[in-house]
């Protein structure tokens, strides 16, 4: 009998292996939040939290201005990761990216288009960077390039060699014209400063066809809650007038600093704003940090585009921005005053789910302010370049 078992184990065949079960869809509790909180909603720990994280996570020019936007805050199912949204009906656009650790943003990238799939919503997050960008295309988002962001590294900077003659001209002319610029680092200093800066700050924009900065492109500036941001002023060295400011916002846990918000005076000296970018750079320089960023050029090299998926209308639109429309908003002309700093230019884009449209294209035209323009201005700039000098009261 024990042959005969050994026989009949030794000729049946082994039964086949069943292949591994599959992992189950990730499922996450949406119920935690479905809707963003608006910012005047939260608790002062909420807002300390939201903080910190912008600080240590935040690599965008724009992801510390989560801290204190007048926008709405959308927190991952984990609570460790928040989303700075401005919502418009059905849209939903998130300028700064993703706030979290690095290990967290594979799957917010998913729960994010499962919430947007259950709402039947549309999100646009902005200034994605191009080592995330695979995570949002291997998840079905449509992905275009937004623009570049200069970037100036700071270890060997030095202002030497013609390539930044410029800057050291228009460093020079300040010091002669007795600017000094200081930071103000103290919060009663600042808030003692902030009707002054105010006035700077709309004395600058009093031509210009956006009287308002452009949301989702431009910081918010608020002297009253500056919160980690650094404020750096050039004033004139006898009659202490405040000639121009600069407030810079910290990416990567302050490894980094972005040049977000810079205003002068309609008479301020000639060169003043080059003068502040040199001297707070030798600064940060100085202190340890590793670069600056210069913040995005909307629409900057696109005709380099390589994916073969992007949206031709986006891709269109932000081409036109750029190359044809200086006398709305003068996205080449900052180019080329940033570029007077050599810097280099790194890719950022635009990630959508499900799709673009023309609607959401409206959307992101109305809810940046694109669409409030200020007629008078916008006149006097379309006369002006015909040559002509229009009488308008």
């Amino acid at each position: 009998m024990s042959d005969s078992l050994t026989q009949i184990v030794d000729v049946a065949p082994l039964p086949a292996l069943a292949p591994p079960p599959k992992d189950p869809p990730i499922k996450f509790p949406l119920e935690m939040q479905s809707a963003p909180t608006h910012h005047n909603a939260l608790t002062p720990d909420e807002c300390s939290r939201i903080e910190m994280s912008a600080f240590r996570f935040g690599n965008a020019p724009e992801s510390y201005d989560i801290a204190n936007s007048s926008s709405s805050i959308l927190r991952t199912p984990c609570g460790e990761g928040f989303l700075n949204v401005y919502a418009d009906r059905r849209f939903w656009h998130i300028p700064g990216g993703i706030i979290a650790d690095d290990e967290k943003k594979p799957s917010t990238v998913l729960w994010l288009k499962e919430l947007a799939a259950q709402q039947r919503r549309t999100v646009a997050v902005y200034s994605v960077s191009a080592e995330e960008v695979p995570l949002f295309r291997e998840a079905g988002y449509a992905v275009n390039k937004f623009g570049e962001e200069p970037v100036i590294d700071l270890g060997s900077l030095d202002w030497e060699g013609k390539p930044f003659e410029w800057v050291r001209r228009q460093t020079n002319y300040c010091r002669r014209q007795g600017l000094d610029v200081s930071e103000i680092s103290l919060a009663c200093e600042q808030r003692a400063l902030a009707d002054e800066l105010t006035h700077v700050f709309f004395d600058d924009l009093r031509d210009r066809v956006y009287s308002q900065p452009l949301k989702l492109l431009e910081g918010k500036f608020d002297p009253h809650e500056l919160g980690r941001r650094r404020l750096f002023v050039a004033r004139h060295r006898t009659t202490q007038r405040t000639e121009g400011f600069l407030v810079i916002s910290p990416m990567d846990h302050g490894t980094s600093w972005a040049f977000e918000t810079y205003r002068k005076r309609s008479d301020a000296v000639r060169g003043t704003i080059p003068y502040l970018f040199r001297e707070v750079t030798d600064r940060l320089q100085a202190q340890g940090v590793r670069r600056v960023s210069l913040c995005l050029v909307p629409g900057k090299g696109l005709q380099q585009e390589t994916c073969e998926t992007a949206d031709a209308r986006v891709r269109w639109l932000l081409g036109l921005w750029y190359g044809r429309l200086s006398l709305i908003f003068n996205a080449s002309g900052q180019d080329y005053f940033k570029s007077r700093f050599r810097p280099r230019y790194v890719n950022r884009y635009i990630c959508v789910y499900p799709r673009n449209s023309w609607t959401s294209i409206l959307s992101f035209l109305k809810t940046s302010g694109a669409l409030r323009v200020n007629i008078r201005n916008l006149a006097r700039r379309v006369a002006g370049s015909y040559g002509m000098a229009p009488k308008i009261k």
